[in-house]
C-alpha cells in the first residue's frame, strides 16, 4: 500500500478516535464534588474544540491531498498529506494529555493524575511551599505551584478551579512571602 494512502486513511481515522475518545471520557463538568472528595478536571469545552479543530484539519487535508492527486495543485499529494497528518498527529496527543489531566482533593491529601507522567500523591500536611507561578498558557493568569517535603514542585494549571482547591487543601501557612 502507498504511504499516501496510509496518511490520507489517518486523515480520516485519527479525528473519528478523538471523537469517539472525549465522548468515551465522561467529561460532563470540570468539576465533581463527591462525598469524600473532590475532582477538578480541564473543561470538556476546550476538549471539543480540540476535536473540532481535528475534523475540520482532517477534512481540510482530505480535500487537498484529493485536489492534489487530481492535479489541481501541482503539489505531489503526500506534502499536504504529511503536513496534515502531522498537525493531527500533534492535536491528538495534546489532547490526551488534557484529557488525563486530573486533581482528587481528598480530606488529608491530593492525587494528581498527569498524562505520560506517574500519579503524585500529595499530603497537605507535608506541603512545605505554595506559590502563584507565571502561567504557562495565558500571561494574564496564574499556576500553583506546591512544593512537598519529599518531591519536586507540582504545577497545577491555572485551568482548573485553584482558588475552590484552595478551600479545600487548606494550607495557607505554606505561601511563599
Amino acid at each position: 500500500m502507498d504511504v499516501r494512502w496510509i496518511l490520507m486513511t489517518l486523515l480520516l481515522v485519527l479525528p473519528t478516535v478523538a471523537v469517539v475518545v472525549t465522548l468515551l471520557s465522561g467529561l460532563e463538568m470540570p468539576e465533581r464534588h463527591h462525598l469524600h472528595h473532590d475532582t477538578y478536571t480541564i473543561s470538556p469545552v476546550i476538549g471539543r474544540s480540540y476535536v473540532l479543530n481535528m475534523l475540520f484539519m482532517g477534512m481540510l487535508g482530505t480535500l487537498v491531498g484529493w485536489l492534489c492527486h487530481l492535479g489541481v495543485f501541482s503539489a505531489d499529494p503526500l506534502v499536504p498529506a504529511l503536513f496534515f497528518t502531522a498537525f493531527l498527529v500533534s492535536l491528538y496527543l495534546i489532547l490526551m494529555f488534557v484529557l488525563a489531566y486530573r486533581v482528587t482533593l481528598y480530606d488529608d491529601h491530593m492525587v494528581v493524575r498527569l498524562a505520560f507522567r506517574p500519579t503524585r500523591t500529595i499530603y497537605y500536611d507535608e506541603i512545605e511551599q505554595m506559590e502563584w507561578l507565571p502561567s504557562v498558557l495565558d500571561p494574564r493568569l496564574h499556576d500553583l505551584g506546591i512544593t512537598p517535603r519529599t518531591g519536586r514542585r507540582l504545577r497545577i494549571w491555572c485551568l482548573l478551579d485553584i482558588e475552590q482547591m484552595l478551600l479545600r487543601v487548606d494550607r495557607y501557612d505554606a505561601f511563599a512571602e
